[in-house]
């Protein structure tokens, strides 16, 4: 019934074994350091993954954020204004394009060795609220609606700061704690910003710390909360709600180019830079009401630093691509390897150029559970169980072919997201990239009995619908895919007469809600797992 709580049918799956799937709502993840807790399956070569969707996608290494079955991303699009960096929206499950927003004037700085249709956006939005977070690469700050990519409030960090961005412009995605974004604006005196992100309103702005290309990470060192910069003087440490100095670690990374995220792991913090700046071992410990930040290791070789794909750890152990490569490579360390760095004794337990089938390349990777997914710039996915003893290879399997595999994956809801580059195709021609999304959670079990409920809309024309366990159970974006919806304008007639919706749902309080238009007359809406 129309605007009230509808006609219920409950119907159980007859399905084996899921996990509710977590979110992805920011650039390093549900847990801000790559990785989640759903799992995924290992029987790769029994049954090999499926990809679920495929889109066509312009330039760019954006990566991508989900949260309650809406996914979004930045890339490069041409419109008749010429090239746009864009904000892209999707149904995480299905891959429907839902809306698309202009936010930024295309320009960037040669890839010196790569083709010029290669570039694109670095920066990965962030999802939270009712908010999409946009960071594009000339320092335009946006807070879009997430259901409609309305502009709810847009600052341009260089215009209103006196701002500037680097060579290869701004790549950094931006770091939401709490009510706050917090974003480096390269601006004179006073360039790190913690801005709200409901309204875009500036909270604090402090200390003078030239940008690199590093995203803000938040850690937890002795309890206390912080977000961590790396920039070009180093590590600084800050209190989330006031921008106030907690501790800082003074050193030159990359005068080039320094992209990966520095990694916490409780007290240590690790921090690398390109083109043989290398690496820096952090200790930080509480000094009376203070912090204290020491060195405690440093290595300039290409083993143990990254080019911009981000670390994660496991016991102790950080997972990493680094630079080193082969004596066949030119000495250039473009083939790359996987390396497993002890981060209290600065050593690594092993390096290996041999990932998959072939090498990682500029990859990206993340950990699911207890293993770490391994994304090569060749598309192929390598699955390794973290051991310090030895590299440990479970299973690999292609996911994209052509193309690189420059930017970071996404795991959400049992899906992975992944995509590459625009590349040649056999006539010569540029083809578009694609961002897929792969199935990789365990088979699912028995979906518990449903309980349906409706109510009114943001507007007379639309109802928002719930589906909830009856016995409490949360239900998660793995679920969605499941359960189907359907209505119709009469109780009384065939089975048959009852007309499926597409519904759009997000996770919210532990169930799914999405919001459908809303029939003229008596309206009678049934669920139905499948």
């Amino acid at each position: 019934m129309r605007n009230q709580p509808a006609w219920l049918v409950v119907a159980a799956l007859l399905m084996p074994d899921i996990l509710t799937g977590a979110d992805w709502p920011q650039f390093r993840g549900p847990m801000l350091d790559g990785s989640t807790p759903e799992t995924i399956r290992t029987n790769w070569t029994q049954q090999p993954l499926q990809v679920a969707w495929s889109r066509a996608i312009g330039p760019g290494w954006s990566g991508a954020a989900v949260v309650g079955g809406l996914l979004v991303t930045q890339a490069l699009e041409t419109r008749e204004s010429g090239p746009r960096e864009v904000c892209l929206a999707f149904e995480a499950t299905t891959g429907r394009p839902l809306w698309s927003r202009d936010v930024e004037d295309a320009a960037y700085d040669s890839l010196v060795g790569y083709d010029s249709w290669l570039n694109g956006p670095r920066s990965t939005p962030t999802l939270v609220g009712d908010r999409v977070i946009v960071l594009t690469s000339r320092l335009k700050l946006y807070g879009l609606d997430a259901d409609t990519g309305e502009i709810a409030w847009q600052r341009d960090l260089i215009a209103e700061l006196g701002g500037s961005v680097i060579r290869w412009q701004a790549a950094a995605s931006p770091l939401v704690v709490g009510d706050l974004v917090f974003v480096n604006a390269n601006a004179p005196e006073r360039g790190l910003l913690g801005i709200r992100w409901a309204d875009g309103r500036t909270v604090w702005r402090n200390h003078d710390e030239p940008m690199t290309h590093a995203s803000p990470a938040l850690g937890v060192i002795s309890g206390v909360p912080q977000v961590i910069f790396l920039t070009q003087r180093g590590l600084v440490a800050l209190v989330p709600e006031t921008g106030e100095l907690l501790w800082r670690s003074d050193f030159l990374p990359s005068s080039t180019s320094t992209a990966a995220t520095p990694v916490i792991a409780r007290d240590h913090v690790y921090a690398s830079a390109a083109y043989s700046a290398g690496a820096w071992g952090i200790h930080v410990s509480r000094a009376g009401d203070g912090f204290n930040a020491s060195q405690v290791w440093r290595h300039r070789a290409t083993a143990f630093q990254n080019h911009w794909s981000t670390p994660v750890e496991h016991q102790g152990h950080l997972y990493s691509i680094v630079e080193a490569g082969t004596a066949g490579d030119g000495g250039d360390g473009r083939l790359r390897s996987l390396a497993c760095l002890d981060l209290t004794a600065g050593v690594n337990r092993w390096v290996t150029t041999g990932v998959g089938a072939g090498h990682v390349g500029r990859g990206g990777l993340l950990k699911a559970g207890d293993h770490v997914l391994v994304l090569c710039e060749s598309g192929e996915l390598v699955l390794v169980q973290p051991d310090p003893a030895a590299y440990v290879e479970v299973a690999r399997q292609q996911i994209l072919r052509d193309g690189l595999c420059w930017g970071a994956p996404t795991l959400a809801g049992g899906l992975l997201f992944a995509r590459n580059s625009p590349h040649l195709d056999r006539n010569g021609n540029v083809a578009s990239g694609q961002l897929i999304a792969v199935a990789v959670a365990p088979k699912p079990d028995r979906l518990p009995p449903l309980t349906l409920s409706a109510g009114s809309g943001r507007s007379a024309q639309t109802l928002v619908v719930r589906v909830g366990a009856h016995d409490g159970t949360p239900l998660g974006a793995s679920h969605a895919p499941r359960i189907g919806l359907r209505t119709s304008g009469s109780l009384s007639g065939p089975a048959g007469g009852w007309t499926p919706i597409s519904a759009a749902w997000r996770v919210v309080r532990g169930g799914l809600e999405a919001e459908i238009p809303a029939a003229v007359d008596t309206q009678f809406l049934q669920v139905q797992g499948q």
